[in-house]
């Protein structure tokens, strides 16, 4: 099965190309097809005997131009972060810089009577730097490939609060208290970097995961994990270690809005959560 299916896929991107190039150039639709079917031949004789290797999950490949000033062999991958690895590693900008895949994880507490929640990225952009949290050293920079914003009951002094991608009953069960945390997805999310706008007024409902099944009492949890709850976000958006970066949620209030009420010994947050690549050394002002 998987012979055929490799056989379906190269004659599938035989035809592509094949007819790419007959609408471009308006060329003999035979002789076309016949060349493509050549190239193809050949490339995947080279794949097969070492002399070009292609990364796993790669369907082909193509020549192209990738980025400014750059050219080579472009994967194109059934991996979605394959292909978003690929693009970074190929940028001569980050030729020799380490990239692998991590995490961000920036928290802001929920403070009534305030309706803009703001995020600081870096390590030292203050002393109070809390232990859950997994911020940017200025040297480096981070892509992210999937995102997400959870609401945290965090007991004071412990780190083994649950996120919720939703005002869960059962962790905010003070009357009242889930309705109105609720209105966090109901605004807005503003990025800028280095005084450029690069998200301007996202829409929070699409972070906003209720699982098929909720949790419904202190001893079980939601059905789906924390990767499930996290959004896709293309294209990628880059967080520059050097850069002003300024991540902001806007969100309707009310002068009763007490969604930063917590139980005694407690504190609420909202999460910023984000998986991505890790560009090490990548900043601007490397």
């Amino acid at each position: 099965m998987k012979k055929l299916g490799l056989v379906l896929s190269l004659f599938t991107v035989t035809l592509l190309l094949t007819a790419v190039i007959v609408t471009v150039f308006h060329t003999d639709v035979q002789n076309t097809l016949g060349g493509v079917a050549a190239f193809q031949g050949t490339f995947y004789f080279l794949t097969s005997v070492g002399i070009i290797n292609i990364p796993q999950g790669a369907l082909g490949a193509y020549v192209g131009a990738p980025g400014a000033g750059s050219g080579g062999v472009q994967v194109i991958s059934t991996d979605k972060n394959r292909g978003s690895y690929m693009v970074y590693a190929t940028n001569p900008e980050y030729e020799g810089k380490t990239i692998f895949e991590s995490y961000l994880r920036l928290e802001t507490q929920l403070i009534n009577g305030v309706n803009t929640i703001k995020f600081l990225t870096y390590a030292g952009d203050s002393a109070s730097v809390l232990p859950t949290e997994r911020r940017l050293d200025r040297n480096d920079k981070f892509a992210i490939t999937r995102l997400g914003f959870f609401l945290l009951k965090q007991p004071d002094g412990k780190s083994n609060g649950e996120l919720c991608a939703y005002p869960n009953y059962t962790q905010f069960a003070t009357a009242g208290l889930a309705a109105d945390l609720e209105s966090i997805y109901h605004g807005k999310l503003n990025i800028t970097i280095g005084g450029k706008r690069i998200v301007n007024g996202l829409d929070m409902q699409r972070f906003r995961k209720v699982s098929q099944t909720q949790q419904s009492a202190a001893t079980n949890y939601d059905m789906s994990n924390l990767y499930d709850k996290l959004t896709p976000i293309t294209p990628n958006l880059n967080i520059d270690g050097s850069a002003n970066n300024e991540i902001e949620v806007i969100y309707p209030s009310h002068a009763a809005w007490a969604g930063g009420t917590a139980p005694a010994t407690f504190k609420h947050y909202l999460v910023m959560y984000a998986h991505g690549f890790l560009i090490t050394q990548g900043s601007g002002n490397i």
